[in-house]
């Protein structure tokens, strides 16, 4: 049974929650081409339970520790499930409980298969996406044999550390050739990973970075937007899409790249170079390219289990042409557009100074997957 917010609700926000969810309602109609009527927004506390559509009020209620302790995508996830009882009674079925005219309104909302479920409301939703988040059979093992590859990156060896990830390279690629020629497309699983850029713009290496991951780790991206419930702030994000085990890597891979950037940063700072903003981003921008330089030259290098023949087929090339990959993408954004952003002004010095260390960059800590980072790793 849910009750009204207890005196440990953070009342400062209720408002201003509202209000998002409000917008996010809004969105998603305009997005799925929906005409629903604005429902009222309730929080409440419950121990068993996340959200709830109250027919008679017109009404989606959820629990705030929802919002507070997970990321938004899964918040917005639950809000969408409940919009599909809303969507359900608006068609005139208000008993449709959730059985197949339940699913049709989850399918044209695009709410993720795991949270369809009757469960899909409820806390043990959670322990249902860890257990399956971590992948199955081929994917497990894949991403056991990345990560010990990328782990032998923290050999001081420079030839050795180079090698270790030419190998991760090769593996990645086969990896995904092999799953693109196994027939298996409708037993894929995929996921999105929302990646909170941490402010109103994504940067110039901010979206560098996303454009090596889809070169190189057979995941697409969306440039959209998150929103910071403790902030009360809207972020630009990248949103990687992708077979579980791409995503989970490029994911990782995203973030070391977002690491190191401002360690290497901080050593030419520390030996004397200046440049303020504009050099920063050059230097950053210098890094990307030289590190995409030296993987461009790994993938074109002849490969070690193929014989001595060049591999040809690219990361952009086999996510094209992943129907169901295509299809995921569309259920979460269906009225996609795409633009070219503009360019940005170059320090030359330090942009050349950066392809220098991007040149010598090499990945050094393997996949992990930690309790604390279930939120993460929801599709």
């Amino acid at each position: 049974m849910s009750e009204p917010p207890g005196d440990d609700f953070p009342r400062q926000y209720a408002r201003q929650w509202a209000a998002q969810l409000v917008r996010e309602f809004e969105g998603l109609c305009f997005q799925h081409r929906l005409d629903l009527p604005v429902p009222a927004i309730e929080f409440f506390t419950a121990e068993h339970q996340l959200g709830e559509w109250r027919a008679a009020g017109q009404t989606i209620r959820l629990n705030w520790r929802l919002i507070m302790e997970r990321p938004w995508q899964v918040t917005i996830n639950v809000f969408k499930h409940e919009m599909a009882h809303q969507l359900c009674g608006h068609w005139g079925y208000h008993q449709a409980g959730h059985g197949p005219l339940f699913d049709r309104a989850c399918q044209r909302l695009g709410v993720p298969a795991a949270y369809r479920r009757a469960s899909g409301d409820t806390p043990v939703l959670f322990d249902d996406l860890a257990a399956a988040d971590t992948t199955l059979g081929e994917g497990r093992r894949f991403l056991a044999k990345v990560e010990k590859l990328l782990a032998l990156g923290r050999s001081p060896n420079e030839h050795e550390a180079a090698l270790a990830m030419r190998k991760a390279n090769e593996l990645i690629a086969r990896h995904n050739l092999n799953l693109d020629a196994d027939g298996e497309a409708p037993k894929r699983r995929y996921r999105r990973a929302v990646i909170d850029c941490g402010g109103r713009r994504i940067q110039g290496w901010q979206r560098t970075i996303g454009g090596i991951l889809t070169s190189f780790f057979y995941v697409d991206l969306v440039l959209a937007d998150t929103y910071e419930p403790r902030l009360n702030e809207r972020h630009r994000s990248i949103e990687l899409f992708g077979r579980a085990e791409n995503v989970a890597v490029a994911e990782y891979c995203f973030h070391f790249l977002e690491r190191e950037l401002a360690r290497l940063w901080q050593l030419r700072r520390q030996a004397g170079q200046t440049g303020g903003l504009a050099g920063k981003n050059s230097y950053y921008l210098g890094v990307l390219n030289g590190f995409r330089h030296k993987l461009q030259a790994q993938r074109q290098a002849p490969s070690l289990k193929t014989g001595g023949q060049e591999e040809t087929s690219t990361s952009a090339l086999v996510v094209a042409g992943d129907l169901g990959l295509r299809e995921f993408i569309s259920q979460t954004h269906p009225r996609l557009q795409r633009y070219h952003g503009a360019g940005s002004r170059i320090d030359q010095a330090a942009y050349r100074h950066g392809e220098q260390d991007g040149g010598a960059l090499v990945l050094r800590h393997g996949v992990e997957h930690r309790a604390g980072n279930l939120g993460n790793f929801l599709p």
